[in-house]
């Protein structure tokens, strides 16, 4: 990765030649995509053949999904990729190990692409292709900028339960947690620096919690007898992530793309989402979650600069990690006395 070092962005996307992509067909159908988008860039490329030569070495069969990635390393960058994947999985009923994932951009290896390859069939890099390649079937993705995840305004997002249990699924992870208020799980993510992708080599984050230790132990304490858990999730294995948060009632953090497995609580769960002072106050893609899934949802944004110190760190007062925990403790458990008054 160090050879990578401040490597722009730009200079990982492909600019394709006139016949990059050559079709079967006679005439190609107008324009078809609004806006400014990588799949016009792609549509100007395609050129139509008579006959595609059968003689070609290279040829893939079943069905293969194109895809440029978007800040490949972001967990929720990369999930509205993988949803959108799955919205096509759906609507053209392909099994999931039978489709062929086609990366065309030159990003280089991240921690996100075991994922890819826990999800789909095989995965191709079309940077490393030397010879033409013919594939049987080719659906370009949904770019990931207009999936509906990101339009926070949308009141309803279809398939989230069913992309939950895909998920999981193919994870090897089938568990059906079901509330206890006698013995809530809460998980707190730990926000810290490290280095995710060469644009970045400082590792340095922001949103981080001050005073993680007092955190913990304020919620530990307001919650006595209950499974209280506090970690770095990015130091775990996808598959661990998942697990830790399909048998968590509460998940509690700072804004930031680990705040995504949203999407992968129980159907009875709640998010605590903490912001510092010089958070925009427009980004609610979480909160969006809470409510296309019927999830509680509970928020606190800093509003005294004293709390705010160096290297993007946030003074939480333990006044606040209890109010809000309570907070969401009476929205999971209305009727039952989880804590001492």
């Amino acid at each position: 990765m160090s050879s990578l070092w401040n490597q722009k962005e730009s200079e990982e996307y492909f600019k394709l030649k006139k016949s990059y992509f050559r079709l079967n067909c006679r005439n190609l159908p107008h324009h078809p995509f609004k806006g400014r988008k990588h799949l016009n860039d792609w549509f100007k490329s395609v050129t139509c053949v008579a006959d595609l030569n059968s003689t070609i070495a290279n040829q893939i069969n079943g069905i293969t999904i194109a895809v440029q990635r978007y800040e490949y390393v972001n967990l929720y960058q990369t999930m509205t990729d993988f949803y959108n994947v799955f919205l096509i999985m759906i609507l053209f009923q392909i099994p999931p190990d039978t489709i062929n994932i086609l990366y065309i951009d030159g990003h280089p290896a991240g921690t996100l692409d075991v994922t890819w390859q826990r999800l789909f069939g095989k995965i191709y890099r079309a940077g490393r292709m030397a010879n033409e390649t013919k594939f049987a079937k080719m659906i370009w993705n949904i770019q990931s900028y207009n999936c509906p995840l990101q339009n926070c305004n949308l009141r309803y997002v279809p398939y989230l339960e069913r992309f939950r249990d895909f998920f999981l699924f193919q994870h090897e992870i089938t568990n059906a947690k079901v509330l206890n208020c006698s013995k809530l799980s809460v998980t707190i993510i730990w926000r810290r620096d490290y280095v995710a992708h060469p644009r970045n080599p400082s590792g340095v984050i922001q949103r981080k919690i001050k005073n993680e230790d007092e955190f913990l132990e304020s919620v530990t304490k307001l919650l006595r007898g209950h499974e209280i858990k506090a970690i770095q999730l990015d130091t775990l294995s996808m598959a661990k992530q998942l697990e830790l948060v399909s048998e968590t009632d509460i998940l509690v953090g700072m804004h930031g793309a680990g705040l995504s497995h949203t999407l992968f609580l129980p159907k009875h769960g709640g998010l605590i989402e903490l912001f510092p002072a010089y958070h925009k106050q427009w980004t609610s893609h979480f909160h969006a979650m809470t409510k296309w899934r019927r999830l509680h949802y509970v928020s606190w944004k800093n509003e005294d600069p004293r709390n705010e110190y160096p290297n993007k760190k946030t003074y939480i007062p333990t006044t606040i990690a209890i109010s809000q925990t309570k907070k969401m403790v009476e929205k999971l458990c209305p009727q039952k006395l989880v804590y001492d008054p």
